[in-house]
């Protein structure tokens, strides 16, 4: 039985007009009429909010994308807390003056660990107590739940960004398109911001008592699904969009995200079918 044009395409050319995506590559040798772009619809691949028809032209946007990424800066000044942590307990009446004065003689000395480590320490404060002025400090609640998150698998985020930022996903509302970020102590913003871009929804901080923080960990390292791929050699642009074009027609990605944390490029790769693939690369410096 031989197809026309009508039986492939909905009935409506508007609305197959405004469902087909345009190849964002400038230098596009395909033409951009509705037909080629109805055959090609499940070859490209969606990069951002951007869609490339072919390999050569994903290659050429994820190019220019990391070269804008590249020119960000890498580390972010993090703003002060209001009031430190030790203040915070003090106008509680958590702790007195003369505690957190030995306290912080004893991290003095010690060169080494934070304050609410040494109050409990030191037996001056309650683990609940200093999870709370850590919540008050960087005004967001604490998630005390010690059951295993239920999260779909791109969700998830490499164990490398786990322990640099120490933040784990904890709670997702599908409705709300939200993930709960659990921070054992800082909330990075610029993580969070991260994370919205490469998970497309929004993020909500949180903070996590110390050995619920812990429990949660454990559970992601025994449930962790997907492929994170570490390349530790620094590369140059071109070496990066190589290696991920490559990779993005190995596994046949349907769509790509990127954003520099840190000293780090993170780039995932979503396939039709199965977990995404993580890639974090180191840039090369210029010069």
């Amino acid at each position: 039985m031989s197809l026309s044009f009508r039986t492939v395409l909905p009935s409506s050319p508007i609305a197959v007009l405004n469902s087909l995506p345009v190849c964002a590559g400038p230098f596009c040798p395909r033409p951009p009429t509705l037909w080629q772009r109805w055959w090609a619809r499940n070859e490209g691949v969606w990069l951002e909010d951007r869609w490339y028809c072919s390999a050569a032209c994903f290659q050429a946007g994820l190019y220019r994308l990391l070269e804008r990424a590249l020119l960000a800066p890498a580390h972010l000044v993090a703003r002060p807390h209001r009031l430190p942590l030790g203040l915070i307990l003090l106008s509680q009446g958590e702790i007195t003056a003369d505690q957190l004065h030995d306290a912080l003689q004893q991290q003095r000395e010690a060169g080494s660990g934070r304050i609410g480590e040494w109050l409990v320490k030191l037996g001056t404060a309650s683990e609940s107590a200093v999870t709370a002025a850590l919540a008050a400090q960087q005004g967001c609640p604490v998630f005390s739940s010690c059951e295993p998150p239920l999260l779909p698998e791109r969700m998830q985020w490499p164990g490398l960004l786990t322990e640099r930022y120490r933040a784990l996903p904890v709670f997702f509302n599908p409705r709300q398109a939200t993930v709960y970020v659990g921070f054992e102590e800082r909330v990075d913003r610029a993580f969070l911001l991260s994370l919205e871009r490469i998970l497309r929804c929004r993020t909500q901080p949180c903070i996590l008592p110390a050995a619920g923080y812990r429990r949660q960990q454990e559970m992601h390292a025994f449930t962790a699904c997907g492929e994170t791929v570490a390349i530790e050699e620094p590369l140059d642009c071109e070496a990066m969009t190589r290696t991920l074009g490559n990779y993005a027609e190995q596994v046949r990605a349907q769509r790509a995200s990127l954003v520099r944390c840190e000293d780090r490029i993170w780039t995932r790769l979503e396939p039709a079918q199965g977990a995404p693939v993580d890639f974090l690369m180191r840039p090369a410096l210029a010069g």
